[in-house]
Parts: structure tokens; C-alpha cells; sequence
């Protein structure tokens, strides 16, 4: 996260263009750079229900439009040239990722859904990419970033959002609450229940002292039994305060290759509203073409 080069994918719609605002605040923070990025569809062929033709815009329009509309929101220093390109658009966020530290982006642009129903192309950049996503709204503020919240199922892949936590409290000194969730259906039995809290709790408090030692001051680790499914725990807690960022890592224990809709990370993704900072642990393997679209 040192000098950070920031993808921010764009719609051109007013809720896309929200993320450029935590774009241009991590910036600052990390001494990085806003990489602005643009996709129009190809033309379609053979449309069942013609539509009158539009005339196309010429790429330099479109860059203009572009360098106008995110200069409301970045800083001059901070802003790299905007890039169009026509194609697919999670196709060429894929590509335009390869030398990007960092994905800032809504999970809807001109169709305005909640994030509830995640569109296509932000569920497969959370899926496939080898940047760390950073999920931001309308109502998202991350600015200044002073709250959060650091989940953990003691799984090596989670380490690795451990890893990020470390940068962003560096840069910032914001307080960090690392949450181990346990569904009570775990328990064998309710006389062994309090001996298990504490083992877990001594576990997650030696995991502090070993990966996050330089920043232990600023960590509250707490081990949390819960009735619910983990995924609503955390829904609960990010409404009960208002931190600035979820941090959380895509895999956990099942290892599965990728996030799947059913999982904990992807329901965290579609019901919490505050910002979340994603990490696919498998970042460095490439794309099977099974995933490509078709």
C-alpha cells in the first residue's frame, strides 16, 4: 500500500462517481495515485427490438467528459491521465487491474440498485481480481478513517487483510476491533462453553501480539458467540457503529476459489452499509477461461 496505484472504474453516473472521492482521500493518505477508467459497450448486432441509432462520441469527448466530471473529486497531484477504452467492462478492469494496487468502486452505477443485488460486473472484479476492491456508496464515508472493522476465522487467507490493516493504521492511527465470530451451534456442549470462549480469546489476542504487534495499541480483540449466521453478525455490528471500513479477506477455511454468492464475504458485500475493503487471498492465480464470459 505504499504509493498506491487506484483503479476507479466509472459509469459516468453520479453514484459511480462517489468513489472517487475515497479514491482521492486514500491518496492522500498513502501518497497514491487515481487511475479514472471509462468503458463503453461495443455495438450490438442483431438486436431483437431495434433502437434509433445514437451518435457515438468520439474518445476524446469522452475523455473530456471524464477529466470534468472526476476533477470535482480528485486533487490535481493526485490524479493520473483518465484512460476509455470500449470492450467488456469487467473485461477491462481486468486488464487495466494488472498494474493497479487498489480497485475503488461502487457495486451499481446507472441502475441504482442497492447493494443487495450486486451487479455482474462488480461481483466478478470482487471475484477475480488481483487488487484488493474497495466496495464504496453513496452513503460510504471513509473519510477521516478513524473505526475498523477486522474480521478473522484464524485461516491463513484472513492474514492477509491483516496485512492491509497494518498499512491503513500506519497512515492513519485508526482504532481496530479484530472480530472472531462463533456460532453457538458449534459448541458440543454448554458446560465446556465458557473454557472454549477463553481458549479462542487467548488464540485471537496471540494472533495480535504476532501480526499486528506494530500496531497493538490501537487493536481491541474480542471473541464473539453468536445465534445468528456469521454474515449477520457482522451486518449487526457495522450497524451498531459506524466504522469508517470493513476490512475482510474473500476466503476463509472452506478455501473455495472463489467468492461465491452464498458465502460470508458476498452477503457481507451485499448487506452492510458501510465501505468494505476486500482481499482475494488467490490474487496471484490467473483467471481460469471456465470464468470467461461467454
Amino acid at each position: 500500500m505504499e504509493n498506491p496505484r487506484i483503479l476507479v472504474p466509472t459509469d459516468l453516473s453520479d453514484l459511480s462517481l462517489v468513489a472517487f472521492e475515497s479514491a482521492n482521500y486514500l491518496a492522500d493518505i498513502l501518497d497514491g495515485m487515481v487511475l479514472p477508467l471509462y468503458v463503453y459497450p461495443p455495438e450490438k448486432d442483431g438486436a431483437s427490438f431495434p433502437v434509433p441509432p445514437t451518435p457515438p462520441k468520439k474518445i476524446e469527448e469522452l475523455e473530456a467528459e471524464l477529466e470534468k466530471k472526476v476533477s470535482a473529486y480528485v486533487d490535481e497531484d493526485n490524479l493520473e491521465p483518465v484512460v476509455v477504452r470500449k470492450g467488456k467492462p469487467w473485461e477491462i478492469i481486468m486488464e487495466e487491474s494488472e498494474d493497479a494496487d487498489l480497485i475503488v468502486m461502487t457495486s451499481h452505477g446507472k441502475s441504482g440498485f442497492s447493494r443487495l443485488f450486486l451487479g455482474s460486473v462488480t461481483e466478478r472484479v470482487v471475484r477475480f481480481s488481483k487488487a484488493p476492491v474497495l466496495l464504496v456508496e453513496k452513503d460510504s464515508k471513509i473519510k477521516p478513517l478513524s473505526d475498523i472493522l477486522l474480521t478473522t476465522d484464524f485461516s491463513d487467507h484472513s492474514l492477509l487483510a491483516f496485512d492491509y490493516t497494518r498499512d491503513l493504521v500506519a497512515a492513519t492511527h485508526a482504532k481496530v476491533h479484530l472480530v472472531h465470530l462463533v456460532n453457538l451451534s458449534q459448541f458440543s456442549k454448554v458446560s465446556t462453553f465458557d473454557d472454549q470462549i477463553e481458549s479462542l480469546q487467548q488464540k485471537l489476542n496471540e494472533w495480535v501480539d504476532e501480526h499486528l504487534k506494530e500496531i497493538r495499541k490501537n487493536v481491541t480483540a474480542e471473541v464473539l458467540p453468536v445465534k445468528s449466521s456469521i454474515h449477520e453478525a457482522i451486518v449487526h455490528l457495522t450497524n451498531q457503529k459506524k466504522y469508517s471500513m470493513v476490512v475482510m479477506s474473500t476466503l476463509g477455511h472452506t478455501g473455495l476459489k472463489y467468492l461465491r454468492l452464498g458465502s460470508t464475504a458476498a452477503n457481507v458485500l451485499r448487506l452492510v452499509k458501510t465501505a468494505v475493503f476486500s482481499i482475494n487471498p488467490r490474487m496471484d492465480k490467473p483467471i481460469g477461461k471456465e470464468h470467461v464470459e461467454r
